[in-house]
């Protein structure tokens, strides 16, 4: 082998060489960029990601402010609209109530009324009593006659009739008159 084949066969390898190593640096290169690429898409999603939490965090405060402030808007009205209903029901209560009252203020005056009648008839009663009283004591016990007892038909041919109607009642003995059972029971509570 010759000078000239080790010398090419030399050239040869250092192209190879150089060009491998240019390729393999040209590769670093590469991969380097890349690692970097790969580190910036990284940082930038997570500044984004950051900065979108960020900005959810605010909408969501801001909600639930609005949301607070719609919750205190309901409260109010519906705090409003109780007391109304509130007041509806108790001023028609408060009217029937009132309108009991006056049925028995008025019931209560005919009571009044009534037991004021039912007084000045008593005490006319009693002043009548009284007069009876101070009338002859044989006057007071004498009894009205029985009324006259017409004779049926069969009567007077001589025929004895059916009793028709009840024998009368036995006639009441001498006491209190009619007017004084009338108070005694009152007085009982009959």
């Amino acid at each position: 082998m010759g000078f000239s084949t080790v010398l090419i066969i030399s050239l040869a390898a250092g192209v190879i060489l150089i060009v491998g190593g240019g390729l393999m640096m040209y590769m670093a290169n590469l991969v380097k960029s890349a690692y970097d690429i790969k580190v910036q898409i990284n940082t930038d999603v997570e500044d984004r990601l950051t900065k979108m939490g960020e900005d959810l965090d605010k909408k969501s405060r801001w909600i639930k402010r609005d949301l607070l402030e719609e919750i205190e808007k309901i409260k109010v009205a519906m705090q409003t609209e109780n007391a109304r209903k509130l007041e509806e029901l108790c001023g028609s209560l408060v009217a029937k109530v009132d309108g009991f009252e006056a049925l028995l203020r008025n019931e209560r005056v005919e009571w009044v009324k009534a037991i004021e009648a039912d007084r000045a008839a008593i005490a006319g009663v009693d002043a009548r009593i009284k007069a009876q009283a101070k009338k002859k004591p044989e006057e007071a016990l004498k009894l009205p006659e029985p009324a006259p007892v017409i004779a049926a038909e069969g009567e007077a041919a001589g025929e004895p009739s059916p009793p028709t109607a009840a024998p009368s009642a036995p006639p009441r003995p001498a006491g209190p008159t009619p007017v004084g059972d009338f108070l005694q029971e009152l007085g009982s509570g009959r």
